[in-house]
């Protein structure tokens, strides 16, 4: 991917003081091309709503499950389908494309344009939120028209959404500072991509984990997150712990990454 024709027409007259330079070029310019990546439209969207939707359409799977704590099989993995879709385009997606630009250069040749590096990074970073965010409530309010139930407490649903969204952004930005070779990048991404999933129940659920592992899932970033989406789901508002993980693996890992980052 190139971002050459966001440099187009994108002057110092047109920057604002609260935003970096080149920022509206650079969103025009990098949502045009994420929507040309058939991989973030098959894995980061279809796939997941699809099977939520499929989970929410069928009777079965709505009814409460002994073995999921009275849970559904639709209410316990309709958060796990949600950080699917997060991780996949946080660690895997995001590092590929940043490192990509930092290999060919284009990092390093926004510093003699009129745009800011600053903005590439902002650009990728809204886009991300943007398409998490269209991703997650298609597969709330979807399947609920198939009959599937809401979130029982939507207020609590989006803070957890929230917390969790920045956590699984500052992993991606760590691997894209980390890792100067895109290959890498992606390797270490698609490895870590099925840790996060096993600790957020994609194998075994959560409700369905011994107690030693559920405690190890609730410090992991998916394993919380999952846990304070589920409470939103079920009613009810998120544990404290687990928002306080989420907090702190996004604080310290949106700290590394500045701290290791690099534009060439």
């Amino acid at each position: 991917m190139s971002t050459t024709t966001a440099l187009t027409g994108v002057g110092p007259g047109r920057s604002t003081s609260r935003l970096p330079r080149g920022l509206r070029g650079l969103l025009v310019s990098e949502s045009r091309l994420m929507l040309r990546n058939p991989a973030l439209i098959a894995w980061v969207a279809a796939i997941p709503v699809i099977a939520s939707v499929v989970l929410g359409a069928l009777p079965a799977t709505r009814e409460p499950r002994q073995e999921l704590n009275g849970l559904s099989w639709f209410t316990a993995y309709q958060p796990i389908l949600i950080m699917f879709s997060a991780v996949l385009l946080s660690v895997q997606i995001l590092p590929d494309v940043l490192t990509k630009y930092r290999e060919m250069g284009i990092l390093k040749r926004l510093r003699t344009t009129p745009a800011s590096p600053t903005a590439l990074l902002a650009a990728q970073v809204i886009l991300a939120v943007v398409v998490e965010v269209a991703v997650a409530a298609v597969m709330v309010f979807v399947p609920a028209a198939f009959g599937a139930p809401l979130p029982g407490n939507m207020t609590a649903f989006v803070i957890a959404f929230v917390f969790s969204t920045g956590a699984m952004l500052s992993i991606g930005m760590v691997l894209a500072s980390a890792f100067r070779s895109s290959k890498v990048a992606g390797a270490v991404g698609t490895v870590l991509f099925f840790v996060l999933q096993f600790f957020a129940g994609l194998w075994i659920p959560r409700a369905s984990m011994p107690g030693w592992l559920r405690g190890v899932s609730d410090a992991t970033p998916t394993g919380a997150a999952v846990g304070a989406l589920t409470d939103g789901v079920d009613g009810a508002w998120p544990q404290l712990l687990h928002l306080g993980v989420l907090a702190a693996w996004m604080i310290v890992l949106a700290a590394v990454s500045v701290r290791v980052f690099r534009w060439e």
